[in-house]
């Protein structure tokens, strides 16, 4: 086993495809299939199950995947260090934002690696919640923030960062807050499934017997802030989605909603794997100090900042 087995073989786990790995790294598919055959044979385990829909890690595929992307990573920090002559952040980081979160945070957060830690290429992928807190318990994620988190212990850590208020967004109302009833007759255009605001507006609507008068629906936060700006309903994000174009009119308001429910707690996952990489854990810390500047400065509002995030508390 040689460090270009192992390469190959975590870019087809994280690709879920043969063909698509072959040609993300220039070699021919067959070529790719016999050096992960020769994988199989040495180790003496089937680490790839092959279907017509791609190819996914076995259990014991996992477990070598988990390994590689450690060995992969300690190598490119070994690299570094010996080039600076010391230990230096170095290598690929990989962090999941959902899509509202994305639009306050990601370009402070890309900016502030950059000037911090040169030789760390920061790659960041937009989803929902619960997508990039499995992706991080998979490995497939170095780190990612996510909504309302049950720890995994076993898993991947979980510290908490904020609470977020959400609000009713959309023309004006002139109310200081909107109840949920009055929003049951309301034009709603909400995020999909399995999106956690539009999880939880369902499971309110529903304790409450309260129809949803549904008009659209996207992971789209842009579209939604379009949809809004042109008066075709009210939709539910939190204050840090409500930058860029779309936002910038008349007819895009945040109005409180009066229900304790609309809050959601934010935290910050890293994988087990993640944690021995000098550069995961600085960019994991950079995450908080950006995301503390942006909320100390008024550009992150309608947030709560947990004191146990500042401490490092899981």
């Amino acid at each position: 086993m040689d460090l270009r087995q192992l390469k190959y073989f975590a870019r087809i786990v994280e690709l879920e495809s043969i063909t698509a790995a072959a040609e993300t790294l220039h070699i021919a598919q067959p070529s790719l299939s016999q050096q992960v055959a020769n994988l199989e044979s040495e180790l003496g385990s089937q680490l790839l199950v092959r279907g017509p829909g791609g190819v996914r890690a076995t259990d014991a595929g996992q477990l070598l995947y988990r390994h590689a992307k450690m060995v992969l990573r300690q190598v490119d920090e070994a690299r570094a260090a010996l080039k600076n002559g010391r230990d230096t952040p170095a290598g690929h980081v990989k962090v999941g934002l959902p899509t509202s979160t994305s639009r306050v945070l990601a370009v402070p957060l890309i900016e502030a690696v950059a000037e911090r830690f040169p030789e760390v290429v920061l790659e960041v992928v937009e989803g929902s919640s619960a997508d990039l807190a499995v992706g991080v318990s998979l490995h497939r994620l170095d780190i990612s923030v996510a909504m309302d988190v049950q720890p995994q212990p076993a898993r991947m850590t979980t510290r908490p960062m904020l609470i977020e208020d959400l609000f009713l967004v959309g023309p004006p109302l002139g109310l200081a807050a909107v109840t949920l009833k009055q929003m049951s007759e309301m034009p709603l255009l909400l995020p999909s499934f399995p999106n956690s605001i539009r999880m939880l507006a369902a499971r309110t609507f529903a304790e409450e017997s309260l129809p949803i008068r549904l008009v659209a629906e996207t992971s789209a936060v842009s579209i939604l802030l379009s949809l809004a700006r042109g008066g075709k309903g009210w939709t539910v994000l939190p204050s840090s989605a409500l930058v860029g174009p779309e936002a910038r009119s008349e007819n895009v308001v945040a109005t409180r909603i009066a229900s304790p429910e609309y809050r959601r707690r934010v935290s910050v996952c890293m994988s087990l794997s993640a944690e021995k990489s000098l550069a995961c854990v600085h960019v994991h810390q950079t995450l908080f100090d950006v995301a503390g500047a942006l909320v100390d400065s008024g550009a992150w509002s309608g947030v709560e900042w947990l004191a146990d995030a500042a401490t490092g508390a899981a």
